[in-house]
């Protein structure tokens, strides 16, 4: 198998031009990071209903075009998901304060304006 060093340096390094010419694909993103909120877990139903309602927001967003990428973070840690949305910072925030956990309070939101030249490139 071939390690990923040895992959990278088998495709051409871009030129300035073709640099230059990347960035006319670059979007603005909004980074929102969820974090553990102050409300009590201490009801199982309660928790699972809202897991359930929390996704089911999360999907219909995908659904709308405005979440590109989300999901939990796999190991103990300050921030608990991630998500990327195609949206301005203040729609972004909005849309991630909408979602069931968070109004509950289980989740508090950051958001953090963002930009990127995507992978896919029309």
């Amino acid at each position: 198998m071939m390690d990923i060093l040895t992959l990278v340096d088998s495709f051409p390094t871009p030129t300035p031009d073709d640099m230059a010419a990347r960035r006319q694909f670059a979007r603005r993103y909004t980074l929102v990071f969820l974090r553990q909120g102050p409300a009590p877990r201490d009801d199982e139903a309660r928790n699972e209903r809202l897991q359930l309602e929390h996704l089911q927001h999360l999907t219909k967003l995908q659904l709308v075009g405005k979440l590109v990428l989300n999901g939990p973070i796999l190991v103990d840690h300050d921030i608990l998901g991630v998500s990327v949305y195609a949206a301005e910072l203040e729609e972004a925030r909005a849309l991630a304060e909408a979602d069931p956990k968070v109004k509950a309070g289980y989740l508090v939101v950051e958001a953090i304006p963002w930009m990127a030249v995507p992978s896919e490139l029309p």
